[in-house]
C-alpha cells in the first residue's frame, strides 16, 4: 500500500477550519450576553474547533479536525435539550476540512464544507436581521405610562374594564395592563393600538390616556426594539 506523505496542513484546509470557528463563535457570544446557563458548553465547544489550527501537518490537522467534530456532534446530541446542538454546524464544517487536507482530496470536501458554512451563516445572519435589526425599524405599537398617585385598579375602573382586559379607550386600543414598579401607588400602564392607526387617532388616544386619574409620562414606544423600558 503507498503510503500518503505527511505535508503541511494547506492553506484551504485551514480557511474551512476557521470557517467552522465562525459558525460556532455567533451563538456562543449571544448566549454568553444573555447570560445563558448554556452558553459554557457553547464557549467550550467554540474554542474546541480552534485545536486543529495548532497541528503543523497535514495528518496531525486531520485527525484533530474528525476528533473534534466527533465530539461536538455527540455532545449536540446529548446537549439537545440545552441548546448544544447549536454546535453541530461546526462540527459538519471540520469533517470536510480534514478530508480537505489530505492530499488526495478531491473537490467534494470543498463543496461539503462550503455547503454547510453557507446554510449555517445564512440561516444566523437572517435570525439576526429578523430579531434585533429589523426590529429597530418598526413602527411604535404601544403607549406606556406612569400611574402615580391612583392604585391600577381605580384607572381600571374608569376604564370599565379589568386590568388585564380591552380597555374602552377607543382611538384603535385594543388592550390595556399595567406592570407594579415597587410601590403601593405607582405602576406602569401599556396601552396597545391597532398597527396603521392614523396619527390622529394616535394623538386623541395620547389625551384620552392622560385624562386618566393618576396618569402622567405617557410615551409612544416601539415595544419590540425595547423602547419601553
Amino acid at each position: 500500500m503507498e503510503r500518503v506523505p505527511d505535508v503541511p496542513v494547506p492553506t484551504g484546509a485551514r480557511v474551512m477550519a476557521a470557517v467552522a470557528t465562525l459558525c460556532a463563535l455567533p451563538f456562543a457570544v449571544w448566549w454568553i450576553a444573555v447570560g445563558s446557563g448554556m452558553s459554557g458548553g457553547l464557549a467550550v465547544g467554540t474554542v474546541a474547533t480552534l485545536l486543529p489550527q495548532l497541528a503543523v501537518r497535514a495528518a496531525g490537522f486531520r485527525w484533530a479536525c474528525w476528533v473534534v467534530a466527533a465530539v461536538l456532534l455527540a455532545t449536540s446530541v446529548v446537549g439537545l435539550l440545552l441548546g448544544l446542538f447549536l454546535l453541530a454546524p461546526a462540527a459538519l464544517v471540520l469533517l470536510p476540512a480534514g478530508a480537505r487536507s489530505s492530499a488526495r482530496a478531491g473537490c467534494l470536501s470543498t463543496v461539503l464544507g462550503g455547503a454547510f458554512a453557507f446554510v449555517t451563516l445564512a440561516g444566523t445572519g437572517t435570525v439576526f436581521v429578523q430579531s434585533w435589526v429589523a426590529p429597530q425599524f418598526r413602527e411604535p405599537d404601544v403607549y406606556t405610562a406612569t400611574v402615580d398617585g391612583a392604585p391600577p385598579a381605580v384607572v381600571a375602573r374608569e376604564l370599565d374594564s379589568e386590568a388585564t382586559g380591552i380597555p374602552a379607550l377607543g382611538h384603535g386600543a385594543i388592550s390595556v395592563y399595567f406592570d407594579d414598579l415597587g410601590g403601593q401607588q405607582e405602576g406602569r400602564m401599556t396601552v396597545r393600538f391597532t398597527p396603521g392607526t392614523p396619527r390622529s387617532e394616535l394623538e386623541a388616544l395620547r389625551e384620552r390616556i392622560s385624562a386618566l386619574p393618576g396618569i402622567h409620562d405617557v410615551k409612544l414606544c416601539n415595544s419590540s426594539a425595547d423602547e419601553c423600558n
